[in-house]
This record gives structure tokens, C-alpha cells and sequence, in this order.
């Protein structure tokens, strides 16, 4: 059985500068369209973790997103909607700096 989404996935225009090339815009129209199901995915994570506060590696590897895919951005943009919310908290991450920590909004 599949989970439900936690919100609606956006489908954005993808983004990319006025004199980008063509494979640029390729590129972002292509991570336009991965980004929803990402953040659906990372959302799930803060949410499954609820109470407890994750930094955004920690969203990734729960949400099953190699650390290569932008994870950041897209839970940098959960904040920006208010669908998590960054504590004054920090948690040294893999590299061994310290991260923000975030906790879902119900």
C-alpha cells in the first residue's frame, strides 16, 4: 500500500537563468519534476520522526535519498513553506560541522 502525499507535489517551472543553454534548461525542467516527489519523500522523514528534530542528512538517509541529490535544497525550501521548522538546535553531521535541526509541522 502506498502512503499518501503529505502535500501537494508542486510541478514548478524549472529554474534556471534568462541565458542558460539548452541543456541547462533541460536539466532544471528535469529537477523541476523530481523536486515534488523529493520533498514529499523528505517530508514524510520529518514527519515519521515526529518529535524529533532531524537535520537534512538525516531527512535524506531516512527518506532513502543518496547525498548526492540536493536533499538540502529541497528541505531548504520545506522551511521557506513552513512545512518544517528550524529549532535553534544543531547536530554535527557526517562531515563533523554542525547542522540545523528541524522539526516537522503537523
Amino acid at each position: 500500500m502506498t502512503q499518501p502525499s503529505l502535500f501537494e507535489p508542486e510541478f514548478r517551472k524549472g529554474r534556471h537563468r534568462k541565458n542558460d543553454r539548452d541543456t541547462s534548461i533541460e536539466g532544471a525542467e528535469s529537477v523541476a519534476y523530481r523536486a515534488g516527489s523529493q520533498k514529499d519523500k523528505l517530508l514524510k522523514a520529518y514527519a515519521t520522526a515526529y518529535p524529533l528534530p532531524l537535520t537534512d542528512e538525516e531527512a535524506a538517509t531516512l527518506a532513502g535519498l543518496p547525498m548526492t541529490s540536493c536533499y538540502w535544497k529541497r528541505c531548504g525550501e520545506l522551511r521557506q513553506d513552513g512545512k518544517i521548522i528550524e529549532l535553534s538546535l544543531t547536530k554535527k553531521g557526517s562531515a563533523g560541522v554542525e547542522r540545523i535541526l528541524c522539526v516537522y509541522k503537523p
